[in-house]
């Protein structure tokens, strides 16, 4: 029988939703044992297990895998024949593009569906702008961010939260935002850096000084590259975990406001 633990960090990622119903089709079958962990509050599990994306797949307790696994990729890895590492790499377009920009709103997050859920089907991005709504109303928030478009499809975007609320074992002060995700990595383009840039702008009006980030040595799981970031006068606070299977260090990052 193989193990299966999947944690995952509410639906702040619209993958989370997709992967619960792969999991669901997965524990009808006696082969699996399935359990599934929602960390949003278990910062001491994050800390143990030192998780810091939001999608977290563990096959027998030792295979970590991040992201987007199909159902057949699972049984593929539980019949032993496991992927190799590999980097999730993209050498970023040096062209800033600057287009529109709207709030990362549960209105507009269905703009995105296609870009970050792989999916035009609007259920993963419902859950998620449930997500955004209740986060917004609990801290007062206009929004979490800014997406970015160009004719009139969602090209990127720069998501935030209060940092108290992370369930990653990082820092957390009630100032400080915590960037959840700097999207799209493109080599045509580099369609992240202009939402970013308007996000750091306006972060202080809501009362953050600082913002803070994980970001990835030459890869852009879950964020960076790391260098994108120490160029845009985000301090490393250091090294923090490295997933063997995405062969990406994972660094903290903050930038002051």
């Amino acid at each position: 029988m193989n193990i299966i633990d999947f944690y995952y960090w509410g639906d702040q990622c619209p993958h989370n939703s997709k992967m619960k119903k792969v999991l669901e089709m997965l524990n009808n079958e006696e082969r699996y044992k399935i359990n599934i962990f929602d960390i949003s509050n278990d910062i001491e599990t994050a800390r143990k297990l030192n998780i810091f994306s939001p999608t977290l797949l563990v096959i027998d307790n030792s295979l970590r895998l991040h992201g987007p696994i199909s159902k057949e990729k699972i049984e593929q890895i539980c019949r032993g024949d496991v992927p190799k590492a590999k980097q999730y790499k993209v050498n970023i377009g040096i062209n800033m593009i600057k287009a529109e920009l709207k709030n990362n709103t549960e209105v507009s997050i269905f703009d995105t569906c296609k870009l970050c859920a792989s999916s035009s089907e609007n259920v993963h991005c419902s859950d998620k702008g449930k997500w955004i709504e209740n986060i917004r109303l609990k801290f007062n928030l206009p929004h979490l961010g800014k997406l970015h478009y160009l004719n009139n499809n969602c090209i990127g975007g720069a998501e935030f939260v209060p940092s108290i609320i992370v369930p990653y074992p990082i820092p957390r002060a009630d100032d400080i935002a915590f960037l959840t995700c700097s999207f799209g990595s493109s080599e045509e383009a580099d369609y992240k850096s202009f939402p970013l840039q308007k996000l750091e702008e306006e972060l202080p009006k809501l009362g953050y000084k600082a913002l803070m980030a994980i970001a990835s040595e030459d890869s852009c799981f879950p964020n960076g590259p790391l260098e994108w970031f120490l160029d845009r006068n985000y301090i490393d606070l250091g090294e923090l975990y490295y997933e063997e299977m995405h062969v990406a260090k994972m660094h903290l990052v903050k930038k002051i406001l």
